[in-house]
């Protein structure tokens, strides 16, 4: 008997892929629902394609969800992939299937023309594949003991109501890094229902929303939870998190801020619990050349009409940045990754074999010219989690 595939999932095959993820899963289980109710912009019939999958004997035996998603970044619209849901049934382990489907999905997200995907996981498949742990996140825990510290003035705080989702979506459009969202899959993400269980609240000043955060509360004696998710006013929000530390009965509110997000950091520079962290899995840049041409209006506002001539050179294996007659040689694909999006700046003792000194400073003339440029905003989540 042989393998078959990878390939996407069959509208026939849709329930027992769905078998496998379930029975492999347990963290959703824990949570009261099945893999399709957590994810479902995942698992669901328009997304067979992407549900990639190795069978034996007919039966799904090795799964990859891929999740894509247009973005926006300074204005430049590009497009974002996402891999999760990675598992194989036990009696089918150490058969490299499992490389097998994620270079098969990095295939399909170049030809569907991804930029670059994000990876919910840190571990030596995804490490072997060119993804990479990178961007530069900063977490900071709200707790009793500094709270007062970031009540700037009085705001209101109200839970969020289906009635009220125009509101939202106006205040999330407003942000400069994020994903683009249809009615629709906003509605669906800020059910309480799927994976993270967000509590979303509305922060109001003068009776007008004009911020909003999604929570995520912790199941057991910790008594702590986690922003998920948060949008609009940075001051407005910051005043809300003591309220909300308080209303969700919370020793301790976590809140990851990307390095670009300069306000929030100001905002919240007061609270000394403050320490880098990362995005919480792995990157890798799937179009090197289309990504950067995607990128040419921020790069030219940046750096002036040259960076029409910059240009990916080399080969996928040791890229290249060209420049005019300056060329800046890399030493791997890893570190075009780290170029664009920068490496956090403190990871887990475990994790740290997965990273390799890297400072584009030090990469002669050309690195000091693309260091006003990179590292890019750094993506998050939110509630678009797989």
């Amino acid at each position: 008997m042989e393998y078959e595939g990878p390939r996407g999932t069959r509208k026939e095959e849709f329930g027992s892929v769905m078998e496998l993820v379930d029975s492999i899963f347990l963290s959703a289980r824990k949570r009261g629902m099945n893999m399709e109710e957590a994810f479902p912009l995942l698992f669901n019939r328009k997304n067979l394609e992407n549900m990639r999958i190795m069978l034996f004997d007919g039966k799904p035996v090795s799964h990859i969800g891929i999740s894509e998603v247009d973005a926006l970044l300074y204005g430049c619209r590009i497009k974002v992939g996402m891999i999760g849901a990675v598992c194989t049934e036990p009696n089918h382990r150490n058969k490299g299937l499992a490389g097998m489907v994620l270079a098969d999905c990095m295939r399909k997200l170049l030809l569907d023309g991804v930029d670059f995907v994000m990876v919910s996981g840190i571990r030596s498949l995804y490490d072997r594949n060119n993804c990479v742990m990178a961007g530069k996140v900063y977490q900071h825990d709200i707790t009793r003991s500094n709270i007062e510290k970031l009540s700037a003035f009085q705001c209101n705080v109200t839970k969020y109501e289906p009635s009220r989702i125009g509101e939202l979506i106006a205040i999330y459009q407003q942000e400069p890094v994020r994903y683009i969202r249809s009615y629709e899959e906003f509605s669906t993400l800020l059910g309480e229902h799927i994976f993270t269980r967000p509590m979303t609240f509305i922060v109001e000043l003068h009776g007008k929303g004009v911020a909003y955060v999604c929570i995520e509360v912790n199941g057991g004696e910790s008594c702590s939870g986690r922003v998920v998710e948060y949008a609009g006013s940075r001051v407005a929000i910051a005043s809300a998190l003591p309220k909300l530390l308080g209303r969700l009965n919370l020793e301790k509110l976590s809140i990851s801020v990307p390095h670009h997000d300069i306000e929030m950091l100001a905002v919240l520079s007061r609270i000394r619990k403050t320490k880098p962290y990362h995005f919480g899995g792995t990157m890798r840049i799937v179009n090197p050349s289309g990504f950067l041409e995607n990128l040419r209006p921020y790069l030219v506002s940046m750096l002036g009409e040259k960076a029409y001539e910059m240009k990916i050179a080399g080969t996928a294996e040791k890229p290249s940045i060209a420049l005019g007659s300056d060329k800046l040689e890399l030493e791997s694909e890893k570190e075009l990754t780290w170029l664009f999006f920068g490496q956090p700046e403190r990871v887990d003792e475990r994790f740290r074999s997965y990273l390799k000194p890297f400072s584009v400073e030090k990469k002669g003339r050309l690195g000091k010219v693309l260091a006003k440029v990179f590292p890019l905003p750094t993506f998050l989540y939110g509630l678009n989690y797989i």
